[in-house]
């Protein structure tokens, strides 16, 4: 982490920060004065929250940058409009996430959930690395114990983040969630003697409105059992967490299931599958990563 450690010194961008966890954990850095840059996807969506989050700041007011996680060009408009804002991050949360019961194709020709969850965060965590390097800062990248059912190894990974063959939407996301873990672990590796720290979690089973749109079965078995899951502000302070624990400052890859230190599924620590999706990734933004 940065040399000055206190939330008021911090400069934390958050993806998927107009509603859910994103939100959540937006509004408790906020209060504690660090300075938030949103980045949402809708712009008047993105305006509400940050009029809503400007309410409780403790210091400088949230800031908005729209972009598109699902569009490469969004998401370089995006990036360059919060590197011209802060010149250095101490933290960058990858949290914005969907899940697509059926097939949806991105202009790029990938698969809307993959694009989102995994694809669209490489580009921009590549994009803006050299701030989070020069601020000694933190990734924190939102995953689910969900990637325990992911299967990177099916297919060609390159047609996983396509979406092409036998399509499940339970199994797109399972597998976002798998790449999400593969992502951080490797980026770690590869920022060791960096000062940054690199953690990723499962902020708990969580009444949000991801699965709001689908009418498959995972979907609705989810919003019958909303009431008896934990809430989004519960998610959002473990988030939080992960941004402000000095005990974390340069961990090169940890994984939070909740509140504790967890072992992910064994093909996290595959490092031969981490360095192909890194590589296939990398290949299919058509931008250097940076890492």
């Amino acid at each position: 982490m940065s040399a000055d450690d206190s939330p008021a010194a911090r400069t934390c961008l958050i993806t998927g920060a107009n509603s859910g966890i994103g939100k959540e954990a937006a509004r408790r850095l906020v209060r504690d004065g660090a300075r938030v840059i949103l980045v949402c996807r809708s712009r008047e969506r993105g305006e509400a929250a940050r009029r809503e989050l400007e309410t409780g700041a403790e210091g400088p007011s949230p800031e908005l940058v729209v972009g598109d996680l699902e569009r490469f060009e969004s998401v370089r408009e995006a990036a360059a409009e919060a590197a011209r804002r802060a010149p250095r991050l101490d933290a960058l949360v990858a949290n914005a996430g969907v899940y697509r019961a059926q097939r949806e194709i991105t202009p790029e020709g990938l698969e809307r959930t993959m694009a989102v969850n995994h694809v669209g965060h490489f580009l921009l965590v590549g994009l803006l690395l050299d701030r989070v390097v020069d601020a000694a800062g933190r990734i924190v990248v939102v995953s689910s114990e969900a990637h325990r059912a992911g299967r990177l190894r099916r297919r060609p990974l390159e047609e996983i983040l396509r979406g092409e063959g036998d399509y499940s939407g339970w199994q797109a996301y399972a597998d976002s969630k798998l790449a999400n873990l593969l992502f951080a672990f490797e980026l770690g590796r590869r920022l060791e003697g960096t000062g940054v720290g690199v953690s990723a979690l499962h902020p708990g089973t969580l009444a949000t409105s991801i699965w709001n749109r689908n009418r498959d079965v995972p979907s609705l078995i989810a919003r019958v059992a909303k009431p008896f899951m934990g809430s989004p502000e519960r998610g959002g302070e473990r988030v939080a967490r992960l941004v402000t624990d000095p005990d974390l400052a340069e961990e090169p890859g940890v994984y939070f299931s909740g509140d504790e230190r967890s072992r992910a599924s064994e093909d996290v620590y595959d490092r031969d599958l981490a360095e192909e999706l890194w590589e296939v990734t990398d290949r299919v933004t058509g931008t250097a990563s940076g890492a």
